[in-house]
């Protein structure tokens, strides 16, 4: 293929897709099956990073299939996007209703995975698992995998992706005491480039409360309660945000601990809502979506951030968007 003339990756843990491309390649691109094409043509984007003491290193952003082409015809270039891998199977639909019985979650999700993409490998990041009751989906793959209350992936408090090289990954919810694994700042040195802060109650809540559905014939397990009780956290259920509680209801869940381990993932991916903090930095195309990094804007004290989206492209700075719940102690 030719090279690209212009490209840019968003990066979304709160979307289906969590890699999106949108790409232009140089006049003279070959077009068909044999080279650009929305008929399953599959493009890995890989960005470089050069170090100071000389060395280079190419870092995956996705292995995109095309599913969109612009071709500005006869010697234009050709505009392109493309999505992760996760788009593959969200397309796969069952063919008739599916229903499962005690397997383990993550083998589930993992055989579910590979029926729709054979070629791709699955990486655990987690060993939260449990044997999965009698349930049945009707049409959505992607819905019984991750996403809604009757995901396998919602009832053992992991998140399913497809990361820079289009390997599946399973991984628990990222939550503020993971460590960080970069700082943002300014002055010499720093990568921060403008912040913008941002308050907003949507979406919030701070209890979960979370029932086992016996729809399916099992023993109705709950209702378990988890709730955030940090005396220092701005959205506890004690403080003046008051009590906003959040129903989950999954027939997935059969033992207690399963339930609480459920409720607590959500709980973690809603706290932090009402303290977002949109950042452009200097490009860092290591950074995944999850990760947590220590932001150090000029006016304010150093604060820890899960990052939920970022954007990185070959025009311009890096676009992150994040949350959090507390400023950092500055150490």
């Amino acid at each position: 293929m030719a090279p690209l003339l212009s490209w840019s990756v968003t990066a979304d843990r709160t979307a289906n897709v969590r890699r999106t491309m949108q790409a232009v390649f140089a006049p003279g691109a070959r077009r068909g099956l044999d080279g650009v094409t929305v008929q399953g043509t599959y493009v890995q984007l890989d960005v470089g990073i050069d170090y100071l003491d000389g060395s280079e290193e190419l870092i995956p952003q996705g292995r995109f299939r095309l599913d969109e082409e612009d071709a500005a015809l006869p010697v234009g270039g050709i505009s392109v996007k493309g999505y992760g891998r996760e788009k593959a199977v969200i397309d796969d639909k069952f063919l008739i209703p599916r229903t499962e019985r005690n397997s383990s979650a993550l083998d589930l999700i993992e055989a579910l995975l590979l029926e729709s993409v054979p070629t791709a490998t699955v990486l655990r990041r987690s060993t939260r698992d449990a044997v999965v009751s009698v349930t049945t989906w009707e049409r959505e793959r992607w819905e019984a995998i991750d996403g809604t209350d009757a995901s396998l992936a919602r009832s053992v408090g992991v998140e399913v992706w497809a990361d820079g090289t289009g390997q599946f990954v399973i991984s628990r919810v990222p939550t503020l005491s993971d460590p960080p694994v970069w700082t943002v700042d300014t002055g010499d040195g720093g990568a921060l480039i403008t912040a913008a802060a941002s308050t907003s109650t949507a979406g919030l809540y701070n209890i979960v409360v979370a029932i086992g559905d016996a729809s399916n014939g099992s023993t109705p397990i709950g209702p378990v309660i988890v709730q955030d009780a940090d005396p220092t956290s701005p959205t506890r259920v004690s403080g003046p945000m008051g009590r906003r509680p959040r129903h989950y209801s999954s027939p997935l869940l059969r033992t207690a601990a399963q339930a609480d381990t459920a409720a607590r993932s959500l709980l973690s991916n809603s706290l932090g809502l009402s303290a977002g903090l949109s950042f452009s930095a200097l490009p860092n195309p290591a950074l995944e979506p999850g990760d947590v990094v220590r932001v150090v804007p000029d006016d304010r004290p150093a604060e820890l951030h899960i990052i939920d989206k970022l954007t990185l492209s070959s025009t311009g700075a890096m676009q992150c968007e994040t949350r959090s719940t507390r400023a950092d102690d500055g150490t």
